[in-house]
């Protein structure tokens, strides 16, 4: 009688002490899933399941009951026991015959909501509607596992033979080992505590106050700079784990996305619509489907889920709560999970710089236990923002930096941070941050991090200097195998001062050529550096050069290969380096100094007969890329977003007679790039330059307009390596101007997927180019013609057809083109180096 009284008493407390249950929500004819059915739990709680109807309930109070609606079905509530981890949950349609929801554009109430909601994005865009706001976010990055979902027993793997008979090969415990690990830590774990602060006709800025990340003393600053979900939902792009999709609510989202309204809520401050949105055609790489929950009094999004079904499950889900007093939905939180999907889609992440898609499995290796630590690992970042101040006053500045680290934020102390997290640092929190410390103390992780950053840079880091890979070989047709040494001082030395040096041997002309500077830095936020060199070395004679240019590792130039003129310049130069803005850079540069042509050259004029010569410059040059984005990190200035356009400027002024000066004139060099990339599509690129001398120059200063053509003979000889941005057919100082512009276009159409491994290239280029020069006649022992009728060259390049390898050919064609078609015509080797990340 007792034990039947106890199982009375304790089966109530059974049912109430539910807090946990997964499942899935079909059609009781169809069987097949509702996607993003609303579960309502009897206390209160509610999630949605996801796009193949699955849902996971995981609540701090427990609960009986569970509710489930979807539009077109008959609501139903359904009891939960203690017992039930996963449940199967059917709902009768409420519509005879319904076949599908998806009606018709002019049918189709949810349309009327969505349009409404695109209407009203600049009053609910906290960015467009608001004149300033500021904020704390603390952020929270996990990869993990959750400990009752995995199967911890040793299990035993068979080889299945060809008769269809099984053999056993061994015992495995990984997951046996597996579950003991997660039970205690996580894999992964960072941590990250920010001030967002926004100025209306500014943008948006980061300012980290701390940041820690598991293993490393220093966070690794430009993995914080990805984007693995927007702060806005109301762009016309929206960003997921790094790659942009055409969001649902863009200008003309209605014609990619379908529409259904799901479900009404309640949101607090009246009734939310959920609706559902899926991609109207099916690319090879997956599009986003999800839902949004908008408000039917403002039409502003007050919950937003955004899901990618693959190979890799992506899952964002972002809040907003109601501020009375502004009138307005401001975010509240944010979170994005990724773990292995359930299905074969290919998926592209990170803008396509990781893509995953579906790899064979062995047949012949049978496992009894059905999931392995990849079924049930997953990626979480969580963000929660505090502390919202609106339209108080806030300055930002240099907002082009679009974060900017405290140079303490890895150094804060626990109580500064229990101060703003919004979520309690559990004890296998704790125990990651110590157990990943020290392993990655022992296997000397940091040194691996450095070295990787410096060698995507082009140097190897070394105690105190990190060496120059660009400077131990190149090639070219004067000096032959040219070796070098040299690097710079870095951060390990001093964070103010550096030194810098090279010394180089060229093989052919058997002289050494070197370079030796220091710089000194005045200004950390505004980049300023005061320095000064002297150099000892050679140049290409006419090139288009400029002094304030990003120029990324190139170890081998392969134009360098056919060129014979160069100039040898030993000059003293004193420079001062200034980011005006953290888009506007800039340098100015005195130098004085022997110039010295080394081939057949002298520059002839009524009072001047030259070989070697002497200048006194002043330079300034001016880069400016105003759709840039900046980090402004313990390590420097570092790109987290390069687009175009892009402008460099450069002003030379020669001043005759100033420390034995021997010419006057002033050369302006301009260069002007923009791509046209829209999203998953062809890329068109633009790019102008060119440049103007007033007065009499020499030939160092002059322009060639960048050749790589050489007219060997027999005609195999001719086929060399494709620069860059370089007229392919164009002989070498073939033309020679004082004022030249060029025009350089190319469309690169997207890879053809002939099979995973063989994905082809095709880019249509077409050139051209204008000049003139005032008194070829200055120039004597250079034959070379006037581009005053206009140069012009077509092509294609078939890139990355071995080993990032490719073959192109140009044509000749116009006022230049040659009497023998063969001369109009080059074919050369294209190379693209791609390191798979």
């Amino acid at each position: 009688m007792k034990k039947a009284l106890f199982l009375l008493l304790l089966f109530p407390m059974m049912v109430l002490s539910q807090n946990q249950i997964q499942g899935i929500v079909t059609d009781s004819k169809t069987k097949k899933p509702l996607p993003f059915a609303t579960i309502i739990t009897n206390t209160g709680f509610g999630v949605l399941t996801d796009v193949d109807g699955k849902f996971f309930i995981q609540t701090k109070n427990s609960f009986k009951s569970i509710t489930i609606s979807y539009i077109g079905y008959t609501s139903l509530e359904f009891l939960i026991s203690s017992k039930d981890r996963f449940v199967q949950v059917e709902l009768t349609s409420s519509i005879e015959n319904l076949d599908e929801v998806l009606i018709t554009a002019r049918e189709n109430p949810a349309l009327q909501i969505i349009k409404n909601a695109i209407k009203n994005k600049p009053k609910n865009n906290i960015e467009k509607a608001l004149n300033s706001f500021r904020f704390n976010a603390y952020n929270k990055i996990l990869v993990t596992a959750n400990p009752d979902s995995i199967h911890g027993k040793i299990d035993s793997v068979f080889i299945l033979k060809k008769d269809g008979s099984k053999e056993f090969s061994k015992l495995d415990s990984s997951n046996y080992k597996f579950k003991k690990d997660i039970i205690k830590q996580h894999l992964y774990i960072s941590e990250k505590i920010s001030e967002y602060q926004f100025q209306k006709g500014k943008k948006k800025k980061e300012v980290v106050l701390a940041s820690r990340m598991a293993g490393l003393k220093q966070p690794v600053y430009e993995l914080l700079a990805i984007t693995f979900q927007d702060l806005s939902f109301y762009n016309e792009f929206y960003t997921l784990a790094g790659t942009k999709y055409t969001n649902p609510l863009a200008k003309n989202a209605l014609k990619k996305y379908n529409y259904k309204i799901l479900d009404t809520i309640n949101n607090g401050n009246g009734q939310s619509i959920i609706i559902y949105f899926k991609p109207k055609e099916k690319k090879e790489i997956l599009g986003i489907e999800g839902v949004l929950y908008i408000d039917t009094k403002q039409f502003a999004i007050t919950k937003a889920i955004a899901e990618l079904k693959g190979i890799v499950n992506v899952k964002a889900s972002q809040n907003y709560n109601y501020l009375e007093a502004y009138k307005i939905w401001f975010p509240s939180s944010m979170n994005i999970v990724l773990r292995k999907g359930t299905n074969k889609e290919n998926i592209s992440l990170f803008g396509g710089t990781i893509k995953f898609s579906e790899n064979k499995k062995n047949d012949s290796i049978v496992n009894t236990n059905i999931k392995d630590e990849s079924d049930v690992t997953y990626f979480i970042s969580t963000t929660t923002n505090s502390n919202i101040h609106i339209n108080t006053p806030v300055t930002v500045k240099k907002s082009a930096s679009t974060i900017q680290f405290k140079d303490d934020a890895h150094k804060k102390t626990a109580q500064f941070w229990n101060l703003y997290r919004t979520d309690s640092l559990t004890k296998r929190g704790k125990t990651t941050y110590t157990f990943l410390d020290s392993i990655s103390e022992k296997e000397g992780v940091e040194k691996k991090i450095n070295l990787a950053r410096n060698i995507l840079k082009g140097y190897f880091p070394t105690k105190y200097i990190n060496l120059d890979l660009g400077k131990i070989l190149n090639l070219n047709n004067y000096e032959g195998v040219r070796l070098g040494f040299g690097g710079e001082t870095n951060a390990d030395f001093s964070n103010i001062f550096k030194i810098e040096s090279y010394v180089a041997y060229g093989t052919k002309d058997k002289d050494i050529k070197y370079s030796i500077g220091a710089s000194f830095r005045l200004n950390k936020n505004t980049n300023t550096w005061l320095g000064g060199n002297f150099t000892n070395d050679l140049k290409e004679a006419a090139s288009l050069d400029f002094i304030k240019e990003n120029n990324s590792f190139s170890p081998i130039n392969p134009r360098n290969l056919n060129i014979d003129k160069f100039y040898n310049y030993k000059t003293a130069d004193v420079f001062i380096e200034h980011d005006i803005q953290p888009n506007l850079e800039s340098k100015l540069q005195f130098s004085s100094g022997d110039y010295l042509p080394v081939f057949d050259y002298q520059f002839t004029s009524s009072n001047k007969n030259l070989i070697n010569y002497k200048l006194t410059l002043a330079i300034l040059g001016i880069e400016f890329n105003p759709t840039n984005e900046y980090m402004n990190s313990p390590l420097g200035k570092l790109t987290i977003k390069n687009a175009f356009p892009q402008f460099t400027f450069q002003l030379t002024k020669s001043f005759d007679n100033l420390f034995l000066s021997d010419f006057d004139f002033t050369r302006i060099n301009f260069r002007i790039l923009h791509e046209i990339k829209p999203l998953r599509k062809a890329t068109t690129t633009f790019l102008a330059e060119g440049g103007i001398i007033f007065g009499d120059a020499p030939i160092s200063h002059l322009f060639n307009a960048t050749p790589n053509y050489t007219f060997k003979n027999p005609w195999r000889k001719r086929i060399t390596l494709a620069g860059k941005n370089s007229f392919e057919t164009m002989g070498y100082n073939e033309f020679i101007s004082d004022k030249f512009a060029a025009l350089h276009i190319k469309h690169q159409l997207k890879p053809f997927k002939i099979s995973s491994k063989f994905k082809p290239q095709l880019t249509l280029v077409t050139r051209a180019a204008i000049g003139t020069i005032k008194h070829p006649e200055h120039h004597n022992g250079l034959i070379f013609k006037n581009l005053n009728k206009g140069y012009i060259e077509s092509g294609l390049e078939f890139n990355s057809l071995f080993k990032g390898f490719g073959l192109s050919g140009f044509y000749r064609y116009g006022a230049y083109k040659n009497p023998e078609w063969s001369d109009n015509l080059a074919v050369k080797l294209t190379y693209k180096l791609r390191l798979g990340f």
